[in-house]
This record gives C-alpha cells, sequence and structure tokens, in this order.
C-alpha cells in the first residue's frame, strides 16, 4: 500500500517542493463544494456534473506543480472557467475562485499576482451578475478570495526574498573563499619567487667564494640561513593573513639585494616625501608587493647592471617607476605569472601597470599607478630627496 502511495505521489507532484505536503494539505477546502452538492442535489446529472467539475479541478490543481511560474497564468484561468461553469449548480463553486486567487502568489511577479487576485474579483462579479447568484455565491467569494490571494502572496514573496537571501550569503561566502585563495597565491608567488631567487644567488656567491675567501663564503653562508628563517615566518603570516608589507623596508630590502650581486641601486622620491606615503597604507602594502616582484624579475631575468626607483606624486596618483639596464624582453614574452600578478593587484585598486622593454628601447621600465586615498595628504618638499 506503502509503495502505490509513493508511486501515486511521485505522478501527482514533482520531487523538488520544498514543502511537498503541503499542495495535499490545501485540498481540505475542497469538500466545502462537494459535500453541499452531494446532501442537496439528489438529480444524478448533477451529482455527475459536480464530480467532473472536481475532477477537472484536481488535473488542474496537480498539473500546475508541474508548469514553471510563466505559464501558471493558464491553470488559473482554468480553474476560473471549471468555477464559473459549476457556479450554475451550487454558490459554493466560489470555492474554485478561492483556488485560483492562492495560486496568485507564484506568478512572475508581485504586481502582476496582485492584479491578477482583483481581476479574479473582477471575474466573480461578472459571473454572479449574468448568471443571476445569490449573496452566497459572491459576498464569501469575493472576501475569500481577496484575503488568500493577497496572504499568500505576501507569504510566497517573503520565501523568495530569505531564499535569494541565503543565495546571496553563499555566494558572498564562495567569493570571499576564492578571494582569499587567489590573495594566498599571489603573496606566496611574490614572496617565495623573491626570496628563492635571492637564495639562489647567495647560494651561487657563497660556493664561489668557498675555495678564494672562506671567511666571506661564511658570511654569505650565514645570511642564507637569515633569509630562509626569515621567509618561513612570512610564509606563515601569509597563510594566516597577517603579513603586512612596508614600501620603505622594501626599497631598503632590494638596495641589499642588489648590494649581494653587485648592481647599483637606487631610488627617488619626486613631488612627495617618505612620510606621505606612510600616510597612505594601502599604497603602502600594495606597491611594497608589487616593488619586490619588479626586484625578483630583474634578478632572474635582467641582467642588469643598473637599478632604478622614483615614487612620485603626479594628478592625484602615486606613481611607481622601476628601470633598468638590462636586455629587455620582447613584449609577447610578458605574460608571466608576476606580471600577471601584479596587474590584478594595481587592478583591484583601479591602478594600471605600463611595461616598456624591447625593440629600440634599452633595459626595461615598469610603471605602476594608483589612486591617492582621500584622507591622505602629500607633503610637497621644494627639493628632490634621492637616496644612493
Amino acid at each position: 500500500m506503502i509503495k502505490v502511495l509513493r508511486k501515486l505521489d511521485n505522478c501527482l507532484l514533482p520531487r523538488n517542493l520544498s514543502e511537498p505536503l503541503t499542495p495535499y494539505l490545501l485540498l481540505i477546502y475542497l469538500p466545502f463544494f462537494f459535500v453541499p452538492v452531494a446532501f442537496t442535489y439528489q438529480n444524478p446529472v448533477e451529482l455527475l456534473w459536480a464530480a467532473l467539475a472536481t475532477l477537472a479541478f484536481l488535473a488542474v490543481y496537480f498539473h500546475c506543480y508541474w508548469a514553471p511560474n510563466n505559464q501558471l497564468i493558464h491553470h488559473i484561468i482554468a480553474i476560473l472557467v471549471i468555477g464559473s461553469l459549476a457556479a450554475l449548480l451550487t454558490p459554493t463553486a466560489n470555492t474554485f475562485f478561492i483556488y485560483a486567487g492562492a495560486m496568485c502568489s507564484r506568478l512572475k511577479s508581485v504586481k502582476f499576482a496582485v492584479a491578477t487576485v482583483f481581476g479574479i474579483l473582477l471575474w466573480m462579479c461578472a459571473v454572479s451578475f449574468v448568471f443571476k447568484l445569490g449573496i452566497y455565491f459572491y459576498v464569501p467569494g469575493l472576501a475569500f478570495t481577496v484575503i488568500v490571494g493577497l496572504m499568500n502572496t505576501y507569504q510566497y514573496a517573503l520565501q523568495q526574498n530569505k531564499q535569494a537571501l541565503v543565495l546571496s550569503r553563499k555566494e558572498t561566502q564562495r567569493l570571499a573563499k576564492v578571494a582569499e585563495r587567489e590573495r594566498i597565491a599571489r603573496d606566496l608567488h611574490d614572496l617565495i619567487g623573491h626570496t628563492f631567487s635571492v637564495i639562489t644567488l647567495k647560494a651561487d656567491l657563497a660556493g664561489r667564494l668557498l675555495d678564494k675567501d672562506l671567511a666571506k663564503a661564511r658570511v654569505e653562508i650565514k645570511q642564507l640561513e637569515d633569509i630562509a628563517r626569515d621567509a618561513l615566518s612570512q610564509v606563515r603570516e601569509v597563510v594566516s593573513g597577517y603579513r603586512t608589507s612596508d614600501l620603505l623596508s622594501e626599497l631598503a630590502n632590494a638596495k641589499n639585494v642588489f648590494a649581494g650581486v653587485d648592481i647599483d641601486f637606487d631610488h627617488q622620491f619626486d613631488n612627495l616625501d617618505e612620510q606621505f606615503i606612510e600616510l597612505d597604507p594601502v599604497a603602502n602594502k600594495e606597491l611594497a608587493i608589487v616593488l619586490r616582484e619588479l626586484v625578483t624579475n630583474i634578478l632572474r631575468h635582467a641582467k642588469a647592471s643598473k637599478v632604478t626607483a622614483r615614487i612620485k606624486k603626479q594628478n592625484e596618483q602615486i606613481v611607481l617607476s622601476v628601470y633598468d639596464d638590462g636586455q629587455g624582453y620582447e613584449q609577447g614574452a610578458r605574460s608571466g605569472f608576476g606580471i600577471q600578478g601584479i596587474e590584478e593587484r594595481v587592478g583591484q585598486l583601479n591602478g594600471t601597470l605600463q611595461v616598456k622593454s624591447g625593440g629600440d628601447f634599452n633595459g626595461t621600465l615598469s610603471e605602476v599607478t594608483l589612486p591617492m586615498q582621500k584622507h591622505s595628504k602629500a607633503h610637497t618638499p621644494e627639493r628632490e630627496v634621492t637616496h644612493d
């Protein structure tokens, strides 16, 4: 018996209903139509008429749960037609109009649903006028249709908004996880790429010094140990999300790294001073990470002898320019993860990255532009601050 009921349920209703018992519970109002007919009318034709109206209604009622919302209006009209024909037999046919009003909640919009409810009221008035039906038909029919129709529409809209809010929260959480993974990937690339480039250069230098100057080789090996420990600490900070970067510290680090491989490095502040950078934490952090990645690229690929970095204020923007006199590269070869990571970083802050290299241009010039924060106030010294 249970298997038969399950098969019948599978035929009557789809499996994706959030409340699968509700359609059956709503049918408890249907006896208000056919029970009075059974006790009032003895004519077999009238009883057959009522039975056919009930079966026709049930067919349309269950089919509406399979239909998409934009086709539901056809089912509502079909129920109104059934109710209008049944009204010739009994005033309790207003039950069908109440069901039609209840179905309006699933229409494509709240405005359309409310308009349809009032359209049903006009239909009932027209049927009552044409068929000269009494007060027992239209008074309870109009009252319950508008109450049930509007309440169902409100409840359904509330449920849809709640579901949309849940989906929005899930999407926000998903995007936050994606953004966090991308942040960790970029930071790890910037950190590990830079660190391993320095370690490779230091290890190569220490290996060459072992046979020539053991004391200097030991110094280089000690620096390797310090770099590895610092990298381990920074990796932990990246994963935990607490890693901070500072442009001035990164400039000093770049100077030390380049000095270890016999590359001249100097940096300049134009139209602003070092304190200004500290007033803009967003630009400070992002420019520090960008500088680290550019230094890594120079160490890996440029074969440069001199590197210059310039930080300046230009049209309410902060511009970081890094030039090296190395071998450069063709523009088609600039799509590595490092350049891509820089573009993603500055793009998130409405900034830009421009790289000039190859062709008739000697070396490589990378220029990063970030908009200034509104709370930042630049100091504009009269002279240029230069650090060699």
